[in-house]
């Protein structure tokens, strides 16, 4: 495989931060001051639970002129009592230097149904009850966040020299 098909570098876990949410708060919010407070540029959310009253969630599907690309459906909004069943996710920064985090969710209603994607950062992923994450940071290596041409989505890659802090 050619180094413009798979981006890698070796990481280091430098710290590990864990968090709760209080009702009310929307996640990304919530996230991005937690990273914020603590200094984590590129990392990932390894865990979070809980349950949220609101939720936007998105995914992919074949492009409906282009079956050979792909786009992403107009969010889902999701209203109620939602169980947060599981959240797992990447935080770095874009090529201006802003904080990006992208979240992959499973969530269930009363009736257990799940529904799965990824969150929308749209403000309106409120918490109901609280959620509890487990976030770490990396050092050595960094996600960098910027539109693929070849996609036309703004994806992650990875920088084995991450920018001086």
């Amino acid at each position: 495989m050619g180094a413009d098909i798979v981006s890698s570098g070796e990481a280091r876990i430098r710290k590990t931060v864990l968090a709760r949410i209080a009702p009310g708060e929307d996640v990304f919010c919530a996230l991005r001051e937690v990273c914020r407070k603590h200094g984590i540029r590129s990392g990932h959310i390894a865990t979070m639970i809980g349950s949220l009253r609101s939720a936007d969630v998105v995914c992919v599907t074949a492009h409906p002129e282009d079956p050979s690309r792909a786009v992403y459906l107009d969010p889902l909004h999701l209203e109620g009592y939602l169980e947060l069943v599981g959240v797992q996710g990447i935080i770095g920064e874009d090529d201006k230097g802003e904080l990006n985090i992208h979240l992959h969710v499973i969530l269930a209603g009363g009736d257990a149904v799940p529904a799965a994607g990824h969150l929308a950062d749209t403000g309106n992923n409120r918490i109901l009850a609280t959620a509890e994450a487990v976030i770490s940071s990396f050092s050595c290596a960094e996600f960098r966040r910027s539109l693929d041409e070849e996609t036309g989505f703004v994806l992650f890659k990875v920088r084995e020299e991450p920018r001086e802090k």
